[in-house]
């Protein structure tokens, strides 16, 4: 066994992991790097999809392996390519022979579609339908390439010829590529249930298990081998709702009889800050986060706008759920409704005993709830009118009808609790409270780049400007505190500790732990 990481060494996200075992080498996540994607690129500076993948690997966006990216992303720079420092060739052949994701948050899954086409993409049905929810309604052009693959700089005939001899060609668009063309192997996989593979070193089981973090559909993995295992953790918590599901995979993954085990550490402080205990001061669970919240929604009488992150879905469905304790619509975007529709849409297609299995975890709202509305900005010519509402996931809206505007909620707002992000704040123009009569609920991380930042002060001149206070931030990290990320690897006892997804891997070495911690490097092998 042999594991190499290319991403997540002394960061935070980008994680890019292979293990190798035998003749087979499998790729954990394969995400964007934050931090080095922020010191180079902003909202309306990005890498040119002209380049294919040149502008990543230039400025180490993108680790330089050969056998690894797609051909159509190679061939027409192979000038530049084939040679240093690069050295990435034309080829058929794949390296790979799986790819797993742990979950759909960009730092895990934005680079998977310059995978080779016949690259095996193992994840469970949530990630799937979180990717498939954001393909309909991102426009990162990056994203349909995740589940599917449209060759790029491809020509084809054009339906109309000019009638000479000579065939004429045009650029290739979506329309152009048949269903057969853009198939990925995409297997979905069932949490439990291994996924068996034959190498020169015996058969290699690798297993998919539910974990809680800040998105639906997020999962553990563990490796088996004659008798050893690695166990890679994605991102975790243990203080959220689900907490028993970490508890569960703590278990099982102790009798794998762990040689290694790859573990985030996003939480993880510096050592100073460490052996002062300062660390523990910012802690909130998401049970507080819902007691917090409830108090305010239960004593503020004017409107309620609430800010969460967008693919929470336990954070949504918990101020769904105290919209209706206290008998007010919670009212989200088409985007979130989208989301809840999609999951409800895969629920159906489910036999009935994990429907309700998933429905004690996730109870979505029927769309005829009254506390349950989309609220419609106005597009086009202002006037909600269908025809301005033309990406699919809008015009849905408008098929079963429980949708509110800006003139709904400025006649009673005390009747609602508004989702608004950065991106809404103009409809504070539209609502337009009385001074001091709207409450902000902050339900989100705290800005943590020069980019944030600047959207948090846009986002506090237009409170001000509408005298709306906000709260404090009443948020829960979808990340291990660290320590019970410390009584989790303890718990483990593995002979070896790998820390990733982290910016002070050095502290680990602080735990007193009983297994070694290798503090990796990028590219280096680490072999056992």
């Amino acid at each position: 066994m042999n594991i190499e990481i290319f991403g997540g060494v002394g960061e935070i996200g980008g994680n890019k992991i292979f293990v190798n075992i035998g003749d087979k080498k499998f790729l954990f996540d394969f995400g964007l790097s934050f931090s080095e994607n922020q010191k180079y690129f902003s909202e309306f500076l990005n890498p040119r999809k002209l380049n294919g993948i040149i502008d990543y690997l230039y400025l180490g966006l993108l680790p330089p392996i050969n056998k690894l990216y797609r051909n159509d992303l190679i061939t027409p720079f192979s000038e530049v390519l084939n040679s240093d420092p690069y050295n990435i060739i034309t080829t058929d052949e794949n390296i790979v022979d799986a790819f797993f994701l742990t979950h759909a948050h960009l730092d895990h899954y934005k680079f998977v579609g310059f995978l080779k086409q016949n690259t095996p993409i193992y994840m469970n049905w949530i990630s799937n339908t979180i990717l498939e929810h954001l393909i309909n309604t991102s426009k990162d052009t990056l994203l349909p390439e995740v589940l599917n693959f449209y060759e790029s700089f491809k020509m084809v005939p054009k339906k109309r010829q000019s009638g000479n001899e000579e065939i004429e060609y045009k650029r290739a668009t979506k329309p152009d590529f048949k269903p057969s063309d853009i198939k990925r192997p995409i297997r979905i996989m069932k949490e439990g249930t291994p996924s068996r593979f034959k190498s020169s070193q015996g058969e290699i089981n690798i297993t998919q298990f539910q974990t809680d973090h800040s998105i639906p559909g997020a999962c553990s993995y563990i490796i088996e081998n004659d008798g050893r295992s690695i166990i890679y953790t994605g991102d975790f918590r243990r203080h959220g709702f689900h907490s028993e599901w970490v508890d569960d995979f703590i278990k099982l993954a102790h009798d794998a009889n762990p040689v290694s085990i790859i573990t985030e550490g996003t939480r993880v402080p510096s050592v100073e800050i460490f052996n002062k205990g300062s660390y523990r001061d910012d802690e909130q669970s998401e049970s507080e986060v819902k007691n917090k919240s409830s108090t305010i929604i239960k004593n503020h009488p004017g409107l309620i706008l609430v800010r969460c992150p967008s693919r929470n879905l336990d954070r949504i469905l918990l101020y769904y759920s105290l919209a209706k304790k206290f008998n007010r619509r919670f009212a989200i975007t088409p985007k979130l409704f989208h989301l809840i529709d999609s999951f409800r849409t895969k629920f159906d297609d489910m036999e009935e005993s994990r429907i309700k299995y998933y429905y004690k975890t996730y109870n979505l709202p029927d769309y005829s709830d009254k506390n349950f509305v989309v609220y419609l900005p106005r597009k086009g010519w202002g006037k909600f009118e269908a025809a301005d509402y033309r990406e699919a996931f809008q015009n849905d809206i408008f098929k079963i009808d429980n949708y509110i505007t800006y003139k709904d909620v400025k006649k009673e707002p005390e009747k609602y609790l508004l989702y608004l992000d950065y991106f809404m704040l103009n409809e504070l123009i539209d609502i337009d409270q009385k001074p001091n009569s709207t409450i902000f609920l902050n339900s989100t991380t705290d800005p943590f780049s020069e980019e944030m930042n600047i959207q948090e002060e846009k986002l506090n001149a237009w409170l001000e400007r509408f005298n709306i206070s906000k709260t404090e931030t009443i948020h829960s990290s979808g990340h291990c505190n660290v320590d019970e990320l410390i009584d989790f690897l303890q718990k483990f006892d593995a002979d070896n500790i790998i820390p990733i997804h982290t910016e002070h891997p050095e502290t680990f070495q602080e735990f007193g732990l009983s297994g070694k911690v290798i503090l990796p490097e990028k590219g280096k092998n680490i072999l056992f």
